[in-house]
C-alpha cells in the first residue's frame, strides 16, 4: 500500500512540475517573437548596445558575403546573476540576411557545429563560438573532463532573425538559444517584454 502511495504521490508531483514548466515557457520575455520577424526594421549596433548588449569584439567580414558588419558580445542579466553570450551580424535588409546570411549561420550552430579554424567556412569568431564542460547541454554521461579539455563544444544552439539582423544566442540546447534571442529581442519592442 505504502508503494501505490508513493508511486501516486510521484505521479502527481511531477505531473504538477510539468504543468508548471510548460506554463512559465509562455511567462518568458519575448514568447511571441517569432525566429524570423520584423522585415522593415533596419537595425546597427547602437540599437542593440543601449539594451545592455556589451560589444567584446569587432569582426572582419570580408569573407561573410555581403554582411555589413558582425559582433561578438554579451548581455548581463543582474537579477539572475548571468551573463549570455550573442554573435550579431548586420545586413543590408532582412531579404539579404535570410537569403545568404543563414547559409553561413548554419555551420556555426547546434551539435554539428564546425568549430575549428581549419574547417570552417567563415573562420571569425570560431573560437568565440566554442565553449567548454557541461555549459553545452551534451546530456549524461558526457565527461566533463573530456569536455574540459578539447573545449570545442557549439555554445550557440539556434539563431533568430530580427529587421536585417541575424543573432545567434549561447544556450545548452535549442530551447535555451530560444529563450536567450527571444530575451534580448524582447527589449527592442517593450509592449511585450
Amino acid at each position: 500500500m505504502k508503494t501505490i502511495k508513493f508511486t501516486f504521490l510521484t505521479i502527481l508531483l511531477s505531473s504538477i512540475f510539468l504543468f508548471g514548466c510548460g506554463s512559465q515557457q509562455d511567462d518568458l520575455p519575448g514568447a511571441n517573437i517569432e525566429k524570423i520577424s520584423n522585415p522593415d526594421k533596419n537595425l546597427a549596433l547602437e540599437d542593440i548596445t543601449a539594451l545592455g548588449f556589451k560589444k567584446n569584439k569587432t569582426y572582419k567580414v570580408n569573407d561573410l558575403p555581403d554582411a555589413k558588419s558582425a559582433y561578438y558580445g554579451f548581455l548581463k542579466i543582474p537579477k539572475e546573476k548571468i551573463t549570455i553570450d550573442y554573435e550579431l551580424r548586420f545586413y543590408e535588409n532582412q531579404e539579404k540576411a535570410k537569403s545568404i546570411g543563414v547559409e553561413w549561420v548554419t555551420e556555426r550552430i547546434g551539435k554539428d557545429a564546425v568549430l575549428t579554424k581549419g574547417d570552417a567556412t567563415w573562420k571569425e569568431g570560431v573560437k568565440d563560438a566554442r565553449t567548454c564542460g557541461g555549459d553545452s547541454g551534451h546530456g549524461k554521461g558526457y565527461s566533463l573532463v573530456v569536455a574540459s579539455s578539447t573545449c570545442n563544444l557549439a555554445k550557440y544552439f539556434d539563431y533568430f532573425i530580427y529587421g536585417n539582423m541575424i543573432i545567434l544566442c549561447q544556450g545548452k540546447d535549442v530551447e535555451q538559444s530560444v529563450n536567450n534571442c527571444r530575451l534580448i529581442l524582447s527589449k527592442l519592442e517593450p509592449s511585450i517584454e
